[in-house]
């Protein structure tokens, strides 16, 4: 069973470590184990607990009254309040934690459940942009700084992998003529998720996309670009890299493809330390992209 410290809960939850505490002095809601220096040390069952707590105070029900339920009346709760939400961040936070609950839980019937039901709610394009995107961000999974352990990041990777490969099939083919981007990550990258709902958004907006997918070698890109010749690039950078080497790979892509369109996407704080070429635009949230695409 994995262990978090309350930092963890507070990235996970949303809600901030001093009022943690204070609820477990007032309410004894978590119960966490204590190591030899006095640090707090959760299991996945707290972290659900605290979870499934966040999301019923977004749905304006108080911590007083939460705090006098088991976990089985909380579940309960949870489940008879989410069709009465009346607000519509209370409704897609719900939606967030219910996602993670499951991947934390290796429940894959309940994750199956819980996407479907956002799928027909909001459709899979908002669904990506209002769900999925943000769960991803929210767990550190999007750029590369997950916080849960590796079984769970990658049993919760197939699944929206699996997602996306189905959804991305059922797209129409644009034609030959439509605007052609072409996406892979460089060398030593792995982490696909991103890519592939790039992937699925570009499609859905009717363009064409050549999709390289994990690792590509710059040689096997520029053989690539020379037999398809794209109108744009778009990769992503999750791995830790040292401002220098992203700049050397932007600066060699400006020489090599001039003329092409390049997007690169990443976690803000990496583009403060760059300096963009002319030809490259950062994107460091799906918003952005969507207006990108609107464009």
């Amino acid at each position: 069973m994995s262990q978090y410290s309350i930092s963890d809960l507070e990235k996970l939850s949303g809600i901030k470590a001093h009022t943690i505490r204070i609820w477990e002095q007032r309410y004894n809601l978590l119960t966490p184990s204590r190591t030899d220096g006095n640090i707090r040390s959760y299991d996945d069952d707290q972290v659900r607990r605290l979870l499934n707590i966040s999301t019923l105070i977004k749905l304006g029900i108080k911590i007083s009254r939460i705090s006098e339920l088991t976990d089985i009346e909380i579940n309960t709760l949870l489940e008879s309040s989410i069709p009465q939400a009346s607000g519509e961040d209370a409704k897609i936070s719900v939606y967030i934690h219910k996602l993670i609950a499951a991947g934390l839980d290796y429940n894959e019937a309940e994750f199956d459940k819980t996407f479907k039901e956002v799928i027909k709610k909001y459709g899979m394009v908002a669904c990506y942009q209002k769900i999925i995107y943000p769960m991803l961000v929210k767990i550190g999974m999007l750029w590369g700084t997950s916080e849960i352990i590796p079984a769970q990041e990658h049993f919760i990777s197939s699944l929206l992998k699996q997602k996306l490969y189905h959804a991305i099939e059922k797209l129409p083919v644009p034609p030959p003529s439509a605007e052609t981007w072409l996406l892979f990550l460089p060398e030593e990258e792995d982490h696909e998720l991103g890519l592939l709902i790039a992937n699925y958004l570009l499609r859905a907006a009717n363009k064409r996309v050549i999709y390289l997918g994990q690792r590509v070698p710059y040689y096997n890109l520029a053989a690539v670009i020379a037999d398809t010749e794209p109108d744009c690039l778009q990769y992503f950078v999750v791995r830790y890299h040292s401002p220098e080497w992203l700049q050397t790979l932007m600066n060699t892509m400006k020489k090599d493809f001039p003329g092409i369109k390049k997007y690169v996407c990443g976690a803000a704080w990496l583009a403060e330390q760059v300096k963009l070429p002319k030809d490259h635009t950062w994107i460091s949230d799906i918003e952005k992209f969507m207006q990108l695409l609107k464009k």
